[in-house]
């Protein structure tokens, strides 16, 4: 069965609750770093985190990026995809087909499509007719206890918009008001369904590639459910007790992945799955969360 899912959709709230038996084991931390030659060495010689863009790709051009966050521990959030992108012309559609199974595969991979000038016209144009190009950039109107925030990061003109609201709000039949947490969603809406807001301005849809991947090394999976977690080699060089840096502690690492690591990190996780452990050069065993990271996304493990 495939369901369309975001964060914080049925699927991925599902697929959230599908790792929980494995996350029990403790809580994370998180860090950062690539390894092998992907990332330096970093001072006392661990791996540093492979250097993310800290804005948009394109320096002056239109860029949008719309993710969510929630007030939980890094392990349940690792793996949220923002929820759309569109950088140097390109669509990133991270509202993709889930596999509702058990256990999941590791690798979540959002498709690209080309957007036209004229796409691009549109969305500025609702952005504006929406009142999110002011100085105004808190529409959460009333808010909620552990309620996920929708964000929205947008340049315009050279100019950077760094948006917050709830982007569940519900939105009236009605055009929202200007400015106001209804005008936030229905925006939020429009970018994060662009197949069916502007389908004629759209390209072939294809599978993302992409050239950094969010890794989060943690304690192994446990059997579960009467299923034996796999277990494979870890196919880069660096152990896991030098693999990237630690968020609190050494039980958890983060690294981003790039380069010559990448290529051969991603067939392993597309052949994995959340059960899978890796067992590296020393006999260490871990398993990971992995999040394919967009362009203009900053690094997580920092």
């Amino acid at each position: 069965m495939i369901a369309r899912t975001d964060s914080l959709s049925k699927s991925s709230r599902l697929a959230a609750f599908m790792v929980l038996p494995f996350l029990l084991v403790g809580c994370v931390a998180g860090g950062g770093g690539g390894s092998g030659s992907a990332s330096p060495s970093a001072p006392g010689g661990s791996p540093s985190p492979s250097t993310a863009p800290d804005g948009p790709s394109s320096s002056g051009g239109f860029y949008l990026r719309a993710w969510r966050t929630q007030a939980l521990a890094p392990q349940y959030t690792f793996g949220w995809l923002a929820a759309a992108t569109i950088s140097d012309g390109k669509f990133i559609d991270g509202m993709v087909a889930v596999p509702a199974i058990y256990p999941a595969p590791l690798w979540i991979g959002p498709s690209v499509r080309t957007i036209s000038a004229k796409g691009i016209d549109a969305i500025v144009a609702e952005a504006g007719k929406q009142g999110l190009l002011g100085t105004k950039t808190d529409f959460v109107e009333t808010p909620k206890a552990g309620a996920a925030i929708g964000h929205i990061q947008l340049v315009v003109d050279g100019k950077t918009y760094e948006l917050t609201g709830d982007s569940d709000s519900a939105v009236a039949d009605s055009a929202p008001a200007p400015g106001t947490a209804a005008a936030f969603a229905s925006f939020w809406q429009k970018v994060t369904s662009l197949a069916m807001w502007l389908p004629d301005e759209l390209g072939q849809s294809s599978s993302y590639e992409p050239d950094r991947l969010a890794v989060l090394a943690l304690p192994p999976t446990q059997e579960t459910s009467g299923i034996t977690p796999s277990e494979v080699p870890w196919p880069l060089a660096t152990p896991f007790s030098a693999f990237g840096t630690a968020m609190g502690n050494d039980t958890y690492r983060c690294a981003v992945v790039s380069g010559a690591d990448l290529g051969k990190l991603e067939p392993v996780i597309k052949q994995s799955n959340q059960l899978t452990r890796f067992v590296d050069s020393l006999g260490a065993k871990d398993s990971v969360q992995v999040r394919v990271m967009v362009p203009g996304e900053p690094n997580p493990c920092q």
